[in-house]
């Protein structure tokens, strides 16, 4: 990757990730070819956003099944919408993505958290994310 950074690429692709939410289309290739039309991104930004965005679509109600045996006390429609797109996408991260590390996932996604969440949505997503993880290491 050349242009951006792979936290500027993830932000991309949370970008797509939150849009599943509002576009309830089965044509997620359509949704991010739109978004690509709209930003000046490489290929090789383009194919780390798709793909991070791609692997969420794809496996979203396994992702979602992760999030709701995680989040104690909530439901998964109770989510922030926002909160809900960076836990699939670090969800996605920790559970498929075998070329990033878990404690990476989990700091991109407080960092996102930091950037378009509100101020306790950060210490929510660590703990979720967290506990994500120990229950990998533990199964």
């Amino acid at each position: 990757m050349s242009k951006i950074s792979r936290r500027t690429a993830r932000k991309h692709a949370f970008s797509l990730v939150f849009q599943l939410d509002f576009n309830k289309t089965s044509d997620y290739q359509n949704l991010a070819e739109i978004y690509f039309d709209n930003h000046m991104l490489n290929d090789d930004e383009k194919a780390f956003i798709y793909e991070e965005f791609s692997g969420t679509y794809q496996n979203l109600d396994k992702i979602d099944e992760v999030i709701k045996t995680h989040i104690q006390g909530w439901s998964i429609d109770r989510l922030n919408k926002v909160d809900l797109a960076i836990l699939r996408l670090a969800v996605y991260e920790i559970l498929f993505a075998d070329d990033i590390p878990n404690p990476v996932a989990a700091n991109e996604a407080v960092e996102l958290a930091k950037l378009y969440s509100v101020d306790d949505a950060m210490g929510f997503v660590n703990g979720v994310l967290k506990n994500v993880i120990e229950s990998q290491k533990n199964s």
